[in-house]
């Protein structure tokens, strides 16, 4: 496997937003259109005990594919969940498809990429980090949030809504970028989370 930074991962995502203008919402299918990709539904079997298949990626054919088997999940919520599989799949082009541009490696037979939900493969990593901040630039997500402190669910509501991405998406891109953590009672919280024998300074 071979490790690309994430650093690497955020700047790239980031040259997009430049590139093409984008702003928070933006069409990920004319995204699509501007890298030359297909886009198609399909039904894909699989999934189970390994996580379930949402779209796949055909490296061969510049085809990302979306599993119609999903498709209630896909476009729940102004269709989230579709914005996310597609800029994983864009994640895999741009990272990992030598065509794509950065091509660290054809870490697959080139003929289809799976995209399964959950899963802790490297590659797949590199793929939602890489969807993530596509999708929720730091740059842009910092005027987006209410000033800190700021605590409650409500807090992730707004830039989620603004993003079009899941409130639970949007929960992990900010605790990686250590700009919250839930608390001992599942609340989300401003700031990284506090070092042991050091709660009381992060108070509410």
């Amino acid at each position: 496997m071979t490790f690309i930074p994430e650093a690497r991962i955020e700047a790239r995502a980031a040259e997009f937003w430049q590139r093409f203008s984008l702003q928070p919402g933006f069409d990920v299918e004319r995204l699509l259109d501007d890298l030359e990709l297909g886009l198609s539904w399909e039904q894909i079997d699989g999934g189970g005990e390994e996580g379930d298949i949402l779209g796949q990626l055909l490296p061969n054919q510049g085809l990302v594919l979306l599993n119609e088997r999903h498709y209630e999940r896909l476009e729940a919520r102004n269709g989230a969940q579709r914005r996310f599989t597609i800029g994983h799949e864009v994640g895999h082009w741009i990272l990992h498809v030598p065509a794509g541009g950065l091509g660290a490696s054809p870490l697959f037979d080139g003929v289809r990429v799976l995209c399964r939900d959950g899963s802790r493969e490297s590659i797949e990593r590199q793929a939602e980090m890489f969807a993530a901040a596509l999708l929720i630039p730091q740059d842009v997500l910092t005027n987006e949030l209410p000033p800190a402190p700021w605590s409650g669910w409500s807090s992730l509501h707004r830039p989620a809504e603004r993003f079009v991405v899941s409130r639970t998406a949007m929960q992990i891109r900010l605790e990686r970028l250590n700009w919250m953590h839930l608390t001992e009672d599942g609340e989300p919280r401003s700031g990284p989370a506090p070092k042991a024998g050091q709660g009381a300074l992060f108070a509410a």
